[in-house]
């Protein structure tokens, strides 16, 4: 599959989940059917987060970055954009359940980071690897 294919697809895709949030946020009633709107709102904002993240994050390494091989960037901006809506969901968990102070976001945020950072390292590590 070739790079623009894939970005039209992931686009695609994202639109998609974006529409899906919009659907639930305007259609569902949470105090009807709880658990399934609660579901349904997490996991559509999920991935049309991830995807954003992943597509901006993509565009700004391409436009800016100096790495030629693109599918390399693509992967690492997706990894980021699924760390980022992972966080954002871990979030939303902890208001949820009344638990958002920063006590409990500041070691859950240090650990995404050290989670990303344990990943840059391992590329920069393979990079060398097979040079």
């Amino acid at each position: 599959m070739s790079l623009k294919t894939y970005l039209i697809l992931f686009g695609t895709g994202t639109l998609l989940s974006w529409a899906a949030w919009a659907i639930v946020l305007t259609q569902m009633d949470p105090n009807v059917s709880t658990s399934v709107s609660v579901t349904a709102f997490a996991v559509t904002l999920g991935f049309a987060v991830a995807g954003t993240i992943a597509l901006l994050g993509f565009g700004v390494r391409a436009f800016f970055g100096k790495d030629p091989v693109l599918f390399r960037v693509l992967r690492t901006s997706v990894r980021q954009g699924v760390v980022v809506a992972v966080l954002l969901e871990g979030l939303l968990v902890l208001q949820a359940m009344r638990w958002f102070a920063w006590w409990n976001v500041v070691p859950l945020a240090l650990f995404f980071i050290l989670l990303e950072g344990f990943f840059l390292a391992q590329d920069q590590a393979h990079e060398r690897q097979n040079r």
